[in-house]
């Protein structure tokens, strides 16, 4: 599930890059940015046992040609001081043995790069707690898909505490039944804050089992995910010292829907 949110996150911070060096204006962060800055791209899920951490070049457009962003090999990370190991190029792992990432838990990144000192850190949120869904299936029907006004669904709630923000994600069946042709079978929400969503029916591609996931984010990957899906990109925002990027932590929870097919 992490995995989806890496890929959107990367290729959209690679965008900020190239938005950057094109020639916008106006204050951005308090340290000088220019082709030499690096993005991190980080996402620490509670109750795991490792952790990683991404790298990358800034990709630029430049008037006669492009830097493409490229992975960035060799650095030294650490993690609350212990030091991360280089699993491929640009990635940088730790395993924690039997040790899992725990709420309330504080992490802090810190390596060099190119004469500066790149830092970030997070706090762990608590788990997502008391998940449920109502009802538990639906039928399914071909028309819902393309009614706007179909009210129908289901309704998420969780224990909300603290004030969080949410991120949902749909995982439904991938299969050729469905009425967008197969293609699409996850669907990410904008984050939010509350206690509770309407998933409407339509968003149930499929017949089958569908999987609900309920992230809990912090206010950085929030504020993050909301400028770079909005339409002023000339003004992003970063989370991590003499970097783009970001070093976050989140918890999980997820909740199965069935979509049945209607008897004739």
């Amino acid at each position: 599930m992490n995995k989806i949110q890496k890929i959107v996150l990367n290729s959209r911070l690679s965008i900020i890059g190239c938005i950057l060096l094109a020639g916008c204006s106006g204050s951005l962060m308090d340290y000088d940015i220019d082709t030499q800055t690096p993005v991190v791209e980080s996402f620490l899920q509670e109750g795991t046992n490792s952790l990683t951490v991404k790298v990358y070049s800034m990709e630029a457009y430049l008037t006669d040609e492009v830097d493409v962003s490229e992975p960035l090999g060799g650095l030294t990370l650490k993690v609350n001081d212990k030091i991360l190991t280089e699993a491929t190029k640009g990635t940088y792992t730790l395993d924690l043995g039997e040790d899992t990432i725990r709420e309330n838990q504080v992490f802090h990144l810190l390596f060099d790069y190119n004469g500066k000192t790149i830092e970030g850190s997070t706090t762990v949120p608590a788990p997502v707690q008391n998940l449920r869904v109502a009802p538990q299936s639906l039928e399914y029907s071909a028309w819902t898909f393309w009614d706007d006004s179909d009210t129908s669904g289901v309704l998420v709630s969780w224990d909300d505490p603290d004030g969080s923000y949410y991120q949902l994600y749909i995982e439904s069946p991938n299969t050729s039944d469905m009425p967008s042709m197969g293609i699409f079978g996850h669907r990410m929400l904008q984050p939010f804050k509350g206690n509770s969503y309407q998933v409407a029916a339509r968003e149930f591609r499929s017949v089958g089992s569908h999987w609900i996931y309920v992230y809990r984010i912090d206010k950085d990957y929030a504020e993050l995910y909301e400028r770079i899906s909005s339409t002023d990109l000339a003004n992003p925002v970063s989370f991590v010292t003499n970097a783009f990027g970001i070093f976050t932590s989140m918890s999980m929870g997820r909740v199965g829907v069935r979509v049945y097919e209607a008897e004739d």
